[in-house]
């Protein structure tokens, strides 16, 4: 025996506490309920970002919903991939960052960090506000609680990640695999049907204010690439898994990305087939429910579904932001408070500080989602776009086998989505200087996609 250590199974045992333990870590099923409910329930508003843009240039612009969408598939598939290799790269988490900081420089790696936390940060305070605003649709008279509401779902949520996100993740099984259901439902059930069950809302004028070019078609891009938030928190989270970890979060990242793309082409097809077009009073979503249920319970308990799905979003960001923080900590980049208990696949301090700074956010813009969507969009694309370059330098300095066909994959990636983000990024600064018009926007779609969905599902029913 060496001197000053006792045999380890001579030590005291002290018992787990919640948390602790590898049967607290995530299966490749709680992770997908845990941290991809961000990424899934962006189908609610990424097509219909894209709608809102194409009709610019009159109804037979909708047609272009699906190629638009088929480019966003592929950036998605590119993303899958390349956040599988980061998972495989930087099995310790940290997403972006990690990826930057070995790869490019520690300047570009707090770059990347600030925009993850921005991306955390606003994950929790938009889908709360915007699950808010549904149910204040369902129910009116909670319009003039919003900032109430979002409060305490952040503290209920807050509460239930203290416990471990694999609490969470139970919790979040059953909404999430409702929410998959439905809206795979909605797709079978819509191409079955010759034709819409229902039509639903107030048929509004359509004028053609831009041709269909090239600038149109961008922009209808960049906005639907908004249905791509939260594909990176798989790999921000990976210590959250139990072992093997990085097979585990891999699996968990291409079951996100075959479900997320096939729920946004085949919701695209039923645009494109149905000449889906904006409405008033509903989304685009909710024409489509009605077009495959009805305008029975199906389609009210569907919305109502969405609508918690939106809300439990928010989680994503409790199972990644603790984590990045608990590296910069270690990294000397924030207190070493939010490292402690780094045996444990969630970090306290981390999820607390989360919690306040959302709190703070939502209270200081009063649950508007308009006021927050612009820097939320921007942020995302950020990380994206670091962590493909980055990739692309690792590849090129290691040289392992096959490098030169993964640096080309994250070259494509990196390039989309600059281009995704210059983009939005132009299209914000003008719509800011010219004042905008009378159209929604497609950032205030994505932000607010349920206003009156319930409150006036039936205006305008009949059937198709």
């Amino acid at each position: 025996m060496a001197y000053g250590l006792a045999r380890r199974e001579l030590r005291p045992r002290v018992p787990l506490r919640p948390g602790e333990g590898e049967r607290h870590h995530l299966t490749s099923l709680e992770g997908l309920a845990a941290l991809s409910l961000d990424a899934l329930s962006s189908v609610a508003y990424g097509p219909e970002a894209i709608v809102l843009v194409l009709i610019a240039a009159g109804t037979g612009a909708l047609t272009a919903t699906l190629p638009v969408t088929l480019v966003i598939a592929a950036l998605l598939a590119v993303l899958v991939v390349s956040y599988g290799q980061v998972i495989a790269v930087h099995p310790d988490g940290g997403g972006a960052y990690a990826v930057a900081k070995n790869d490019l420089g520690p300047r570009t790696s707090y770059l990347a960090a600030a925009s993850l936390v921005v991306d955390y940060v606003l994950t929790v305070t938009v889908s709360l506000a915007a699950g808010a605003a549904s149910l204040a649709s369902a129910f009116p008279s909670l319009g003039s609680h919003l900032l109430e509401i979002c409060l305490v779902g952040l503290a209920l949520l807050t509460a239930v990640n203290l416990r471990g996100v694999a609490e969470s993740a139970r919790v979040l099984m059953l909404p999430t695999g409702l929410f998959i259901v439905s809206i795979l439902g909605i797709i079978a059930l819509g191409l079955l049907r010759s034709h819409p069950a229902a039509v639903v809302g107030t048929a509004q004028p359509v004028h053609g204010t831009e041709a269909l070019g090239v600038l149109l078609l961008l922009k209808a891009f960049s906005s639907g690439c908004s249905a791509l938030t939260g594909v990176e928190a798989i790999a921000n989270g990976v210590p959250a898994f139990r072992e093997p970890r990085v097979k585990r979060a891999q699996r968990t990242e291409l079951m996100l990305g075959a479900l997320l793309g096939l729920m946004l082409i085949g919701l695209a097809v039923l645009i494109r087939r149905d000449h889906v077009a904006p409405r008033g009073g509903v989304t685009v979503l909710a024409q489509l429910t009605a077009g495959s249920y009805g305008t029975g319970w199906p389609y009210y308990t569907t919305n109502l579904i969405v609508t918690l799905a939106l809300a439990f979003a928010a989680n994503t960001s409790f199972g990644g932001l603790p984590v990045l923080m608990s590296l910069l900590a270690r990294d000397h980049r924030l207190p070493h408070l939010f490292g402690l208990r780094r045996e444990r696949p969630v970090y306290r301090w981390g999820v607390v500080a989360l919690a306040l700074l959302a709190a703070l956010l939502l209270i200081a813009v009063n649950a508007d989602t308009h006021r927050m969507i612009p820097l939320f969009a921007i942020g995302v694309f950020i990380g994206f776009t670091i962590s493909q370059v980055g990739l692309v330098r690792h590849w090129a300095r290691e040289r392992p086998s096959g490098w030169v066909r993964r640096a080309v994959l994250n070259g494509v990636g990196a390039i989309l989505t600059t281009v995704a983000g210059i983009v939005l990024l132009a299209t914000k600064f003008l719509e800011g200087g010219l004042g905008g018009g009378c159209r929604r926007s497609p950032a205030d779609a994505a932000v607010r996609p349920y206003p009156a969905v319930l409150h006036g599902g039936r205006q305008g029913t009949g059937a198709g």
